[in-house]
């Protein structure tokens, strides 16, 4: 009889590209072009300082008579400029690309910090239930009836107060982080807290249990991993939340300060110049802010859908 080959075996490569998730993703256009053009605007503002025609922290750099320059392809308009200049000198597409950079960082470390303290709470509240979970829930609650950027705000101030005036600028950055991150960790906490309660009765925590396991080791060596799945999708889901709660607080000038502006710093400078026929100060960074935050929550919304598509 003739001799069969053996099936060949499929590369790492190759079973990606065959799983349910790679084979979701490229069934959707708008994913992938959104994936596409978020990935390009994080590698762009992550090299800024490679990319970027001029350094807009440099002061020996900027001249003050390029200042409120038009796009190039207007009348006016300077080459070195693509997207015109503003009040001072800096080129626009410059000042993006930097502040792209200062909002994305906040963004991933907030969203950081905020899943940090809610799947710690989460998980803490799910497995041992009682008088801890109704606390932590209860909080959880009251901050759930809240506005974001209210809560933002608030704790915002409350640190702001407590820093000493002096160093103020100096832990702005931190301050805005921990304002954003204290601000959206409930989700994190509801939705592994509900994940938790299931997965505590499951044979495999009971027999940890009976092998002397310890909680701790119970609740993030073995729950942990099978509650991600909610994790990652309100992790991107929050990102875009994040960047533009850190864009409305600089706007409002109590983010970012000015010598390390962020997109909402930008915007806000420019809101100055909007009716005096300079509109390109305000609505290119407004733009990329738009861009950048859309592209995120569709890329999120296709996780929610293909990992946990019950998440509300």
């Amino acid at each position: 009889m003739p001799e069969t080959s053996a099936p060949a075996t499929l590369s790492r490569w190759q079973r990606i590209r065959q799983s349910d998730i790679a084979i979701s993703f490229l069934a959707s256009p708008v994913t992938v072009a959104a994936a596409v053009v978020a990935l390009l605007m994080i590698i762009a503002s992550v090299g800024a300082a490679f990319i970027a025609p001029q350094n807009p922290y440099d002061m020996g750099a900027i001249d003050i008579f390029d200042a409120m320059l038009p796009p190039a392809w207007e009348e006016g308009g300077d080459a070195r400029f693509l997207l015109g200049t503003d009040a001072i000198g800096r080129g626009i597409l410059s000042t993006i690309l930097y502040g792209s950079r200062m909002s994305i960082f906040i963004g991933l470390v907030s969203v950081a910090l905020s899943l940090l303290i809610g799947v710690s709470f989460g998980l803490i509240a799910g497995y041992r239930g009682g008088l801890i979970d109704a606390i932590i829930m209860r909080t959880a609650e009251v901050q759930l009836a809240l506005p974001t950027i209210l809560v933002a705000l608030l704790i915002n101030g409350i640190l702001r107060a407590v820093a000493p005036p002096s160093t103020l600028d100096n832990v702005a950055i931190l301050v805005l982080i921990l304002s954003i991150g204290l601000s959206n960790w409930v989700q994190f906490a509801r939705a592994v807290r509900a994940s938790t309660m299931v997965e505590r009765g499951q044979e495999y925590v009971l027999a940890a249990r009976l092998i002397g396991i310890g909680q701790l080791a119970i609740m993030f060596r073995h729950i942990l991993p099978n509650v991600l799945g909610p994790i990652l999708v309100i992790a991107t889901l929050n990102l875009s939340g994040a960047i533009l709660t850190e864009a409305t607080l600089s706007f409002l000038g109590v983010g970012v300060p000015p010598t390390r502006p962020s997109l909402g710093t930008l915007i806000n400078d420019g809101t100055n110049f909007l009716f005096s026929g300079a509109w390109w100060i305000t609505i290119f960074p407004g733009a990329a802010l738009a861009l950048l935050v859309l592209t995120v929550n569709l890329v999120g919304d296709w996780m929610r859908d293909v990992l946990n598509p019950t998440l509300e």
